[in-house]
């Protein structure tokens, strides 16, 4: 008799979870994944429908590419867009503080870099557009100015690429 008590009681309570489980009211928003639903390494994941194409380049971006390219087509130049500060320098090997040198640049980019006719970056182009008079932004290009300063690069920052920037840039890459 008692059996039947404790496994009434135990299907009561599987029951009652299940039920408050399924009235949960649905945000409409998409479900995340839970550490626990995450597969582990060795589960293949479906690829088809998981990825969406997005834009290299803002229009602002682009206008000021195709400006900074016709420059540097004339001098012999040439042009890149969203580097990595990674691909710029690194931290010095054997400083005790590598890593945290690293990764205070890991995940910085910067909007533009010319390059001479061998190939050397040497100047850097940062479109500062509205979101660079945030606090936090200015603290960031402060930053990232430093760190490029640091190993010889030239900065040029500017809202708009005029005929007074392309000038600069010429200025540069002459020297």
């Amino acid at each position: 008799m008692q059996l039947f008590i404790i496994a009434a009681l135990l299907g009561f309570i599987f029951f009652v979870i299940q039920a408050t489980q399924k009235k949960q009211p649905s945000t409409g928003a998409p479900k995340t994944e839970t550490i626990e639903e995450l597969p582990n390494a060795n589960t293949p994941l479906p690829i088809a429908g998981a990825y969406q194409k997005k834009w290299l380049l803002t229009y602002n971006e682009k206008d000021a590419f195709k400006k900074i390219k016709a420059v540097t087509d004339e001098i012999s130049c040439y042009t890149f867009s969203k580097v990595r500060l990674l691909d710029l320098l690194e931290p010095v090997k054997g400083n005790t503080k590598y890593k945290t040198y690293f990764y205070k640049v890991q995940a910085k980019h910067v909007d533009f870099v010319i390059l001479d006719e061998k190939l050397v970056a040497r100047c850097v182009v940062e479109l500062d557009d509205a979101s660079h008079d945030a606090e936090d932004r200015k603290k960031r290009d402060v930053f990232v100015d430093e760190v490029l300063q640091s190993v010889g690069y030239r900065i040029i920052h500017t809202r708009a690429i005029t005929e007074e920037v392309q000038q600069q840039i010429r200025e540069i890459m002459k020297t």
